[in-house]
């Protein structure tokens, strides 16, 4: 299965991770940090699974967490 075209080496082997996405020839790597659900992933939740917690709220399903829960 063919990834996106990778910007440093230009084969298409770059991948989405958790993060961001990364290449699997050259592992250059491209994080997209969270901005206050302005954009890029936020932190994972643990009730669905997501990475759309901003601002401790879950924007996908609506769980609710206190700043150490995360």
């Amino acid at each position: 299965m063919a990834g996106k075209l990778c910007p440093n080496c230009n084969q298409y082997t770059f991948f989405e991770t958790a993060t961001g996405r990364k290449c699997t020839k050259c592992n250059y790597e491209m994080t997209v940090p969270s901005n206050s659900g302005k954009g890029g992933k936020g932190q994972k939740c643990p009730n669905c699974n997501k990475y759309t917690v901003f601002n401790n709220k879950c924007s996908s399903c609506g769980a609710k967490f206190s700043k150490n829960d995360i």
